[in-house]
């Protein structure tokens, strides 16, 4: 296919009842600088140029933009409130520019929130695996305890734990919780793991979660004279580390403590799980599911979700 011939350097093209954005430049830069010559050293076209391109404007609203003295270029009255105007146009015009000229690098960009205990104890230590497998796409990792904000903020998905009711948002089941009590082996002293031990051992109790033994104990017919009672932790983190050091036993999800389940640190008194009424999800804003980051996450954290349980089921059964 032939390629056109390139317009002149002082062309100045109209478009339908609008000057062209060159033509209105043409005319910030001949006011700012009061010289046609210097507008057009400055945007690097000819003088003759710079003059048809005001020309232009001029036949178009029907009203004189400047007055030629002896010093130089004079804004008329009507020119100087259109330099106004214009000028103010055309530095938004340039912002909007700039924002979609950012948008193929924001599309390599991959904002995460999570739950604390979460992020460090199951995200952080397979989020190796995507990165490796997606280099271009800069992830971020942000820790958040609560309804996660997408309105306003940089965050294109999170990982949430409860129901899949999310106003505005996609939500895609992850995992299902279930769990299981845990405690250090020093605890069993030498004893084989049974339940029953629970009775004499201190329960580590969640903030967030205090009828959780309770349950268990329900819906595994033990009768435990009280449940609720123990010393109690906000976050998972810290009640795993109570955990491992022997203060008591712990009611986890067991792909939060595979880690400590592989290295003989904690060692499980049931091996029935309990389902949990809640569950994880992968929570996304509907504006961004085309996005491709969002996409491959996508992919890649539901397989991990699967070869997450089925490598803590091996290591419990």
């Amino acid at each position: 296919m032939k390629t056109p011939n390139p317009a002149p350097r002082d062309a100045v093209e109209r478009e339908g009842d609008l000057p062209s954005v060159s033509a209105l430049r043409a005319f910030v830069m001949a006011a700012q600088f009061r010289s046609f010559s210097r507008a057009a050293d400055e945007l690097d076209i000819t003088q003759s140029g710079i003059s048809r391109a005001v020309r232009s404007i001029e036949d178009m609203a029907g009203t004189q933009l400047f007055e030629r003295t002896g010093h130089g270029l004079v804004l008329t009255e009507p020119g100087s409130v259109y330099y106004d105007e214009i000028t103010s146009i055309l530095s938004e015009l340039g912002a909007a520019t700039l924002r979609l000229s950012t948008y193929a690098e924001a599309a390599d960009q991959l904002t995460i929130a999570t739950l604390p205990s979460l992020g460090g104890r199951w995200l952080a230590p397979r989020i190796g695996r995507f990165i490796a497998q997606n280099p271009a796409i800069e992830v971020s990792i942000t820790a958040q305890i609560g309804h996660f904000d997408f309105e306003g903020s940089s965050i294109d998905a999170a990982i949430h734990y409860g129901n899949e009711v999310w106003a505005g948002c996609l939500s895609e089941m992850l995992m299902d919780e279930v769990l299981i009590p845990f405690c250090a082996p020093a605890l069993l002293r030498g004893t084989v793991p049974q339940a029953r031990l629970l009775l004499d051992l201190p329960l580590i109790q969640h903030l967030h979660r205090p009828t959780a033994w309770r349950e268990w104990f329900r819906e595994v017919g033990i009768e435990h004279p009280n449940p609720t009672r123990g010393m109690r932790f906000e976050q998972y983190q810290m009640g795993i580390e109570a955990a491992k050091t022997g203060l008591g036993a712990i009611l986890m999800p067991p792909f939060m403590v595979s880690e400590e389940i592989q290295n003989g640190q904690l060692v499980a008194l049931h091996n029935l799980p309990v389902a949990s009424p809640w569950r994880y999800y992968l929570v996304y804003p509907k504006a961004k599911r085309s996005k491709p980051a969002v996409q491959k996450f996508r992919s890649w954290i539901r397989a991990e979700a699967r070869r997450s349980l089925q490598q803590t089921a091996q290591m419990i059964g």
